[in-house]
């Protein structure tokens, strides 16, 4: 009877834990994937604002030029 008793509260034990070890899997991957989501959007910004930043200097650049050889043609 006492060997019954062990043998079912193994098993329900074994049961209880299987179930919240897939629960909390489940929950590690979705934490995962929003932070890779998260870290995609950072990036595609971050490129954008980089872009931005180029196409600035460049005409800050182009800007300097057409002065500097304005003011050489003088």
């Amino acid at each position: 009877m006492k060997k019954m008793l062990l043998l079912g509260m193994l098993v329900i034990g074994g049961l209880s834990y299987g179930r919240d070890f897939e629960r909390r899997e489940s929950q590690e991957l979705q934490v995962v994937q929003s932070v890779r989501c998260e870290n995609r959007e950072m990036l595609s910004r971050e490129r954008e604002l980089g872009e931005k930043n180029q196409e600035i200097y460049s005409d800050f650049h182009r800007e300097l030029n057409n002065m500097d050889r304005g003011h050489e043609n003088r």
